[in-house]
């Protein structure tokens, strides 16, 4: 690392949330109005905070490394962190930021579509600038799609959950839970990748029928096979020019 570099290096240590908004701001400077134009799924009367508030503050959550929604709100409860995002956001400055539990409560509600188009739009922003054009594999963009386990348990979270019995016909037999995405990155190059879709694996009463005589693995393969239609349908119907 020459003397430039470093002293760039040294540039970001001290500020780097100054940095980050910089580039923010350069290549994708709509972001929070974007947030502001996501349909709000709360009643008027419940509304404290906006649509680009309490967006703003999960980019910022991710920006910051916070694994937990509990651990954000105590990480973001001093008063200058709450002013200094409300700045970063463009919202006026609060006393606080969004809790956490009017955080889950409200992403429970929002319609996940939205957050799609944004990082799609994102993402077509950043193709249309050119600024990842070495990334191109003899001229084409490449995807990368892989099936995530988001939870698996006994307890059942909702209607959507997968199903699997695990020791059947012993008195070991359990039903576990579980919940699946496929997701689809596009590759910008070394060590760095895009959201470009996701799309949710649940089976329906006659998937359950139809799959009673497979196996774990058939079953598995089967809906990661009918979720990647879905999602590469959608892509292609938003990028309908991308080779």
């Amino acid at each position: 690392m020459g003397r430039k570099e470093q002293r760039i290096q040294k540039k970001l240590e001290k500020n780097p949330i100054r940095e980050l908004n910089k580039i923010q701001n350069r290549y994708y400077s709509q972001l929070f109005w974007k947030f502001a134009q996501t349909k709000d799924p709360r009643h008027p009367s419940y509304i404290t905070y906006t649509n680009r508030m309490m967006l703003g503050t999960l980019y910022y959550k991710g920006i910051a490394g916070i694994d937990s929604m509990q651990e954000m709100t105590e990480q973001f409860n001093e008063e200058t962190v709450s002013k200094n995002l409300s700045a970063f956001i463009g919202e006026k400055a609060g006393e606080y930021v969004p809790h956490h539990v009017t955080e889950n409560e409200y992403l429970e509600r929002l319609d996940p579509m939205e957050l799609e188009e944004i990082k799609q739009d994102l993402v077509y922003h950043l193709i249309r600038r050119r600024c990842f054009e070495d990334a191109r594999y003899k001229k084409k963009w490449l995807i990368i799609v892989d099936g995530t386990q988001l939870y698996c348990g006994q307890r059942k979270l909702n209607e959507h959950c997968l199903e699997r019995c695990c020791n059947k016909g012993t008195d070991k037999e359990i039903t576990l839970y579980h919940r699946d995405v496929l997701e689809a990155k596009i590759f910008f190059g070394e060590k760095l990748v895009a959201s470009i879709g996701s799309e949710f694996i649940e089976n329906n009463g006659e998937d359950r029928k139809r799959q009673e005589k497979m196996s774990a693995e058939e079953i598995k393969q089967d809906c990661e096979t009918k979720a990647f239609t879905r999602l590469a349908g959608r892509i292609k119907k938003r990028f309908p020019r991308l080779p």
